[in-house]
C-alpha cells in the first residue's frame, strides 16, 4: 500500500512540474514568434472560422442577455464601478454591458451546477467533485477572460501608437486640421487605438468640450502611452504649443522608450528560461528517473542483488 502512494505522489509531482515548466516554456516561444513575425513585417492576420465556437459563444451570450436584468440583483455584492471599468478597458467585447457580463457569470456557473444535481442524484462523489469545480471555474472564468481582454486591448494599443503619431503628424504637417487627421485615421486604419479615437471624435461633433472628451478617453484606458499623449495634448492647448510638434516629438520619444523596453525584456528573458528549466523541468525529470529506479527495486529486487531488502 506505500508504494502504491509512493507511486501516486512521484507521478503527480512530476506531473505537475512538467506542466508547469512547459506553460512557460510555451508561453516563452509563443512570444518569440510573434516578435520575429513582427520584426520580419508580417501583418497577415489568418482568419479562422469555426463555426462551432461562434455558435456556442452566441447561444450563451444569449442566455446571458436573458438573465442580464436580474443578475445585477443576483450578484449584489459586486463591485459595479470597477466591472465597468474593466469592461471599458476590455472594449466591451460582445457589446457586453455590466448587466450582461453578470448575466454570463450566472450562466457559465448554473452549467456546473446543472452537473453538481445530476451528481448528488446518481451519487457519484468523482462527478461531484469535478461539478463543484466546474462550477466555481464558470462562475470565475468571465473575471480572468475581462481581465486578459483588457491587458491585451491596452497593449495593442500602445504598440499601435507610433504609427499613429507618424500617421497623425505627417497630415497635419500638409495641412490639414487636427479634428480632420483623427476622422481620416479612423476611417482607413483599424485597431482598439482608431475605435477609441472615433469615440472622440463622435463625443467632438455632439458637442462635448475638447477637454471632456480627452478626459473620458483618459477613463476608458490605462494606456500609458495614450495617457501621455493626452496629457501632452492638453498641456500643449493651453501653452499654445503647435499640435504638429506635439505629435512628432511624442513619436520620437515613444519609440526610443519602446527600444529600450523590448532590450530590456529581451535580456530578462533567458534567465526566466534557465530559472523555469533549473527549478522545475531538471527536477521533474530528476523525481521522474529516481521513482523508475526505486519502482524497480521494490518491483524487481534480484535484478540489483538486493532481494534480502525487499
Amino acid at each position: 500500500m506505500k508504494s502504491f502512494y509512493f507511486e501516486i505522489s512521484i507521478i503527480f509531482f512530476t506531473l505537475i512540474a512538467l506542466l508547469i515548466g512547459f506553460i512557460f516554456l510555451f508561453n516563452y516561444y509563443l512570444k518569440k514568434i510573434e516578435l520575429h513575425s513582427r520584426w520580419l513585417g508580417d501583418k497577415l492576420k489568418k482568419k479562422k472560422k469555426d463555426k462551432l465556437t461562434k455558435r456556442i459563444a452566441s447561444l450563451t451570450m444569449g442566455l446571458a442577455k436573458k438573465l442580464a436584468p436580474r443578475s445585477r440583483t443576483i450578484l449584489s455584492f459586486r463591485n459595479v464601478e470597477k466591472d465597468k471599468k474593466q469592461l471599458q478597458l476590455a472594449g466591451n467585447p460582445y457589446g457586453m454591458s455590466v448587466d450582461i457580463y453578470y448575466g454570463l457569470k450566472l450562466v457559465l456557473g448554473a452549467v456546473g451546477g446543472v452537473l453538481f444535481f445530476i451528481s448528488m442524484i446518481l451519487g457519484d462523489r468523482s462527478l461531484l467533485i469535478w461539478s463543484t469545480i466546474l462550477a466555481f471555474l464558470g462562475f470565475m472564468w468571465p473575471d480572468i477572460w475581462i481581465s486578459l481582454k483588457a491587458k491585451e486591448r491596452q497593449r495593442k494599443i500602445g504598440e499601435e501608437m507610433p504609427d499613429f503619431l507618424d500617421t497623425i503628424s505627417v497630415m497635419l504637417q500638409a495641412g490639414s486640421s487636427l479634428d480632420g487627421s483623427l476622422r481620416t485615421s479612423t476611417q482607413y486604419m483599424k485597431g482598439p487605438l482608431y475605435e477609441e479615437i472615433k469615440k472622440f471624435n463622435q463625443e467632438i461633433e455632439l458637442g462635448v468640450p475638447r477637454k471632456t472628451a480627452y478626459e473620458n478617453l483618459m477613463k476608458r484606458n490605462n494606456s500609458k502611452e495614450l495617457s501621455s499623449l493626452v496629457q501632452s495634448l492638453i498641456q500643449g492647448t493651453e501653452l499654445g504649443v503647435p499640435v504638429a510638434q506635439t505629435f512628432q516629438v511624442q513619436a520620437e520619444d515613444l519609440r526610443s522608450s519602446r527600444g529600450s523596453l523590448a532590450k530590456e525584456k529581451a535580456a530578462k528573458a533567458n534567465p526566466k528560461i534557465s530559472l523555469v528549466t533549473t527549478f522545475l523541468i531538471a527536477p521533474a525529470l530528476f523525481f521522474l528517473i529516481v521513482g523508475l529506479l526505486v519502482l524497480n527495486l521494490i518491483y524487481n529486487p534480484e535484478n540489483f542483488g538486493v532481494s534480502g531488502f525487499f
